[in-house]
């Protein structure tokens, strides 16, 4: 449903835009965007492969040398928005911009952690398991237990 009404906003925005600057304005517009998609996508495709084996050579949980954090998920909103810009419609470009665009990507990023953040605390919350995000306990109830972790093979002299 929300597509449809999506594809729909689209061709209605477009007859707006085309009503005022004429149709063979926003023609060469959709095309000049479309191209220009197509090239962020051929450069964030490169970006975004070099990015992910480069942290697939590293352990998890470890910084990538020679790689500062957020990199594979700027490729990957930069592959995003540059899709965004090949579909035809004003307001996909609008929104792949905003992936695109280094500062505005930084914000889409930080959004998005956010709320994947917010969506894993609340099922965390519901399964009521406590778990521990970013040095915060979540999903503790009144069944926590306290203790200490003890290494076996220290204990046994191995």
């Amino acid at each position: 449903m929300a597509l449809l009404l999506l594809v729909v906003l689209e061709v209605w925005l477009l007859v707006q835009v085309a009503h005022v600057v004429g149709g063979g304005w926003v023609l060469v517009l959709l095309l000049a965007e479309t191209f220009g998609g197509a090239l962020v996508l051929r450069r964030a495709g490169r970006r975004a492969v070099r990015a992910f084996r480069q942290s697939a050579a590293v352990p998890f949980g470890q910084p990538v040398p020679g790689q500062e954090p957020g990199v594979v998920g700027d490729a990957v909103l930069t592959g995003l928005g540059g899709v965004l810009l090949v579909l035809p419609g004003l307001l996909s470009d609008v929104l792949g911009l905003l992936c695109v665009l280094p500062p505005t990507r930084r914000l889409v990023r930080a959004l998005f952690v956010r709320l994947v953040r917010r969506r894993f605390e609340r099922a965390v919350r519901r399964a009521g398991v406590p778990t521990v995000v970013a040095g915060d306990v979540v999903g503790q109830g009144d069944d926590v237990v306290d203790g200490e972790v003890v290494d076996e093979r220290r204990e046994l002299g191995r």
